[in-house]
């Protein structure tokens, strides 16, 4: 395993870019009903919004963010893949693969959105490729390689993360999720979507840092 951990950020503490798994996948599906051209913002292990705007890249700029940012959903999309996705957890929940058919789409709106940069196109592919490859039940182990990154996502801070998702919790994302998707106004209403994620951020920032 590599152990190096990215260098993309100086001067940073590297566990602030730890990431609930499944909290990403529900971002990914977020983004989808966000307009091309919406980047994210990693801070404190939470993913934030940036929309398309005048002040888009100043923000960013400010807060010291880029695109190679997109590399810390590595782990947490490989680990999201192999909890939710796994035949017990479809078996009980077959809706979830709802869930992460929609975060293809967001996947989808990232590579419209960086479709200039190859690099970053080439990195979203294969989070792209992650996910198909469990969503068809191949479950090719052979596709996800350790990085510098794993060590940090020790079984302890898994279990924290995943055991947060509670079944009325889970419900909830995924009646929002079926409601999204036939919703033709679901730009403006993935609003609600994103407050209750808010709370859910919140207790991901605490599991980690305790």
């Amino acid at each position: 395993m590599n152990s190096t951990l990215p260098e993309n950020n100086q001067n940073i503490n590297i566990k602030s870019f730890i990431l609930d798994p499944l909290s990403v996948i529900i971002k990914l599906a977020i983004l989808s009903n966000k307009p091309v051209g919406t980047k994210i913002l990693i801070q404190d292990n939470i993913i934030y919004f940036q929309e398309p705007g005048v002040f888009q890249a100043l923000c960013r700029y400010v807060l010291n963010t880029n695109k190679t940012d997109l590399q810390y959903m590595y782990n947490p999309i490989q680990i999201a893949c192999v909890t939710f996705l796994s035949t017990s957890s479809i078996k009980e929940s077959p809706r979830l693969k709802s869930l992460f058919k929609c975060a293809l789409g967001g996947i989808e709106k990232l590579k419209e959105t960086y479709k200039n940069c190859s690099m970053i196109c080439l990195c979203l592919n294969y989070y792209f490729t992650i996910i198909t490859n469990h969503l068809e039940e191949v479950y090719n182990e052979s596709i996800f390689r350790k990085d510098g990154m794993t060590m940090l996502y020790t079984r302890e801070i898994c279990d924290a993360l995943n055991n947060q998702w509670t079944l009325e919790k889970t419900t909830i994302i995924l009646d929002l999720i079926s409601f999204l998707t036939s919703d033709k106004m679901a730009t403006n209403n993935v609003k609600s979507l994103e407050n209750i994620m808010d709370h859910i951020d919140f207790e991901t920032k605490q599991s980690i840092n305790s």
